[in-house]
């Protein structure tokens, strides 16, 4: 977050470096207007370094803010690890008890029955050919499940 605050600043100058470079080129030394074409090649060199400027931030941001999402997704996995799983390792649908299965998102004692009575599993999506749990179900425990 601090680099993206960084980012901002450094753009805020750049737009203030390139207001005053206009100001100043508008300016001479002897206090006689420069012509028309002067100014415009002054304005338009002063907006392609705070266009310069401008895409660098911008990228500094978007690589900033990448960072900040993918350590944010980060922590909630590893949050949701351990709150529904306090053993730190996916539930086993063959040998799990029932209370194991019970701590996994949205399994109630129902569900947990329900697992147990259609033993063995081949695979993690057998619980869905087998018509234990929906697909909704399933997707919120798939990353929370295994079969030996």
């Amino acid at each position: 977050m601090r680099n993206f605050w960084n980012l901002g600043i450094r753009l805020m100058a750049a737009v203030g470096i390139c207001a005053a470079v206009l100001w100043v080129t508008s300016c001479t030394a002897s206090g006689k207007p420069e012509s028309d074409q002067q100014i415009r090649q002054q304005a338009q060199d002063a907006t392609e370094r705070a266009k310069v400027a401008a895409d660098r931030a911008a990228a500094e941001a978007r690589v900033a803010a990448a960072n900040a999402e993918r350590t944010a997704n980060d922590v909630a996995a590893g949050v949701k690890a351990g709150l529904h799983n306090g053993k730190g390792g996916a539930v086993d649908l063959n040998s799990a008890s029932r209370s194991d299965l019970e701590t996994l998102p949205g399994v109630t004692a129902a569900t947990a029955r329900r697992i147990e009575a259609n033993r063995p599993y081949d695979s993690t999506r057998d619980l869905v050919r087998k018509g234990v749990v929906s697909s909704a179900e399933f997707d919120r425990i798939a990353g929370d499940v295994k079969t030996r």
